[in-house]
């Protein structure tokens, strides 16, 4: 990114030191015969003009590149911040102990973790852990057992 600004910076100095140099030619040369002199100064300054067109054609496709990087980076962030919150989310409820893991299977485990862990907000959580708490309570009546927390 630099170079480009570097090079397009010298181009433009070229530009403008190669303009300077002409019309002093063409200041100096004013005994030279008028119609050779008109068609050489017509001749510099349409190359002057190409080549100042050329100089904005590339600055601009500077502002481009530099667009273009500018959207990639933010969307490369973007996309790192919501792989962040879902890894967030998913581990929520992950290595906390589970009330009633001794009264389930591993897969109603891995179960209740993934929902907990998918639930976007505290409050849809909590509602989630107490539904949970009474439905181990009423299996650990059921089975005449002590509900235990378990972090297996």
């Amino acid at each position: 990114m630099k170079d480009s600004k570097v090079l397009t910076s010298f181009v433009a100095v070229v530009l403008a030191l190669g303009t300077g140099a002409v019309l002093a030619q063409g200041q100096q040369g004013g005994g030279q015969q008028g119609g050779q002199q008109g068609g050489q100064q017509g001749g510099q300054q349409q190359m002057q003009q190409q080549q100042q067109r050329q100089a904005e054609r590339a600055m601009s496709q500077d502002r481009m590149l530099d667009q273009d990087r500018l959207q990639t980076r933010e969307r490369d962030r973007t996309q790192e911040r919501e792989q962040t919150q879902d890894r967030t989310q998913a581990s929520k409820g992950a290595g906390e102990g589970i009330y009633g893991g001794n009264l389930m299977t591993v897969q109603e485990r891995n179960q209740y973790r993934a929902e907990l862990g998918a639930l976007a907000t505290e409050q849809q959580r909590s509602e989630y852990v107490a539904r949970h708490r009474e439905e181990m309570q009423r299996r650990a009546k059921e089975r005449h057992v002590e509900p235990e927390i378990t972090t297996d």
